[in-house]
């Protein structure tokens, strides 16, 4: 596996820190949707649990590159 750094010019986050970012928001709002439009679907261990795996998820299929 190659371990390569991304230089990063500047303090704005790297693609993978937005992809996680962006995966754990849209995890919580669909628990709020489920917890409201199909209660019986929601259960608030199991969106607890998913959450970091889809954050891993996104952050491991998400490309890095270097700020500009």
């Amino acid at each position: 596996m190659d371990n390569v750094t991304v230089p990063q010019p500047t303090q704005n986050p790297t693609n993978k820190l937005t992809a996680a970012m962006a995966a754990a928001a849209a995890i919580s709002i669909s628990g709020l949707v489920l917890k409201n439009l199909a209660p019986s679907w929601y259960d608030p261990e199991t969106m607890m649990n998913i959450t970091p795996l889809i954050i891993l998820v996104f952050g491991y299929f998400i490309k890095d590159r270097p700020n500009t």
